[in-house]
């Protein structure tokens, strides 16, 4: 790593992203396209329904204890302490008035209302606060995405009578349509198996913002089943990312709307893939046909969903799967464009040097963290 931050420095440091590091591969074999790399950007744009965004309010004259609070309509969580809030960004009761959307128009300048209670204590002689807030109002804002980062997706189908409305877009009866949740060979699991790429301090790219990786995600599931080159046949590992909100671009953030299920948030982000060793850049070079994904039935609404096997992110790719003999129609529940997008422009700080190479402060850890809960 150090000989890589040594070549970044002096303007030397050869990048590629990994779409492109593939296509070398293809084309010219490892071993050359091994030599003439140093790092690969990967990356990857999909939905989060556990996201967040951590306020720190600033203290008003006179003070205010506060215990119940909203922006622009949006019932955020009061804490202990007096001015540290919550507006988890999947809240809300309608498309635009979710706590995405409100955070989307945060980012793009607008203020918006806040409105808090509490009650009348000898420190906290006010009652009620109404105003305007922008971002820069808000005071502190860090976005958390608790699990920002997965090694691999899945393909979700359903087999029932029924059309069932899932976080990845609906999903037509009888095995009608086919949704895939990672972009294949682009994102960062699938460049980076295990995840070993990152760790607890590795900086991400995160929609424009210089994020930091805190620590294994939720449903951390490093033990998997996985194919003999080590890639995950389940979504695997994962990674809990937190970024400053005001260094957030909004043209790589997207509000979702899943009609009763509720909000949910599309976030581009990015990482650096040093290719440190023959082995890595061999994991990484995989091609969509070697890469695979489960298929999973969610008409039958059990922690263990049952399965229809794997297919190929080619063929996923392609627009097209076959299933019992059947062809399915496939869609990405992912941005393929804001993947790319931000991909590229990753690839770019690099090699000026605008966006660290640092080693992280120490791995994810090995422990799963997707534990049954039993009753």
């Amino acid at each position: 790593m150090e000989q890589l931050q040594r070549r970044q420095a002096a303007g030397d440091l050869r990048v590629r992203t990994s779409a492109q590091f593939r296509a070398d591969v293809a084309m010219v074999g490892l071993q050359k396209a091994f030599a003439r790399t140093d790092v690969l950007a990967a990356g990857g744009c999909s939905i989060s329904t556990q996201a967040s965004l951590a306020i720190g309010l600033g203290p008003c004259d006179p003070p205010i204890q506060i215990q119940r609070a909203e922006l622009a309509g949006v019932r955020l969580q009061c804490h202990g302490s007096n001015n540290s809030l919550t507006m988890p960004l999947s809240a809300g009761d309608r498309p635009e008035r979710s706590g995405a959307a409100v955070l989307n128009a945060l980012l793009r300048g607008a203020s918006v209302s806040f409105v808090a209670s509490g009650e009348k204590q000898p420190q906290f002689p006010r009652q009620e606060l109404v105003t305007q807030l922008d971002l820069a109002g808000l005071g502190m804002t860090r976005l958390l995405l608790p699990r920002a980062i997965s090694e691999n997706g899945i393909v979700a189908v359903n087999s029932s009578e029924m059309r069932i409305w899932s976080f990845h877009g609906p999903l037509l009866e009888r095995l009608g349509n086919a949704v895939f949740t990672a972009p294949g060979g682009r994102s960062i699991g699938l460049s980076s198996p295990r995840l070993q790429c990152l760790g607890v301090g590795s900086p991400v790219f995160v929609a424009g913002a210089i994020g930091v990786v805190v620590g294994a995600g939720i449903g951390h599931q490093p033990h998997c089943n996985r194919l003999p080159s080590g890639h995950a046949l389940a979504p695997g590992a994962t990674a809990a990312v937190s970024a400053d909100a005001e260094h957030i671009h909004p043209s790589w953030l997207r509000p979702c709307w899943f009609g009763e299920l509720g909000a949910g948030v599309m976030v581009a982000l990015a990482a650096p893939v040093p290719l440190l060793t023959i082995g890595a850049a061999a994991a990484a070079g995989l091609g969509d046909h070697q890469l695979q994904a489960p298929v999973l039935d969610f008409s039958i609404p059990r922690r263990v969903r049952p399965g229809f096997g794997c297919v190929s992110y080619k063929d996923l790719l392609s627009g097209q799967i076959t299933i019992r003999g059947h062809a399915i129609s496939t869609a990405s529940a992912t941005s393929l464009r804001l993947t790319d997008h931000i991909t590229a422009a990753l690839a770019e700080k690099l090699q000026d040097g605008s966006f660290p190479l640092v080693a992280p402060f120490r791995p994810l850890h090995g422990k799963a963290t997707l534990t049954p809960v039993n009753s």
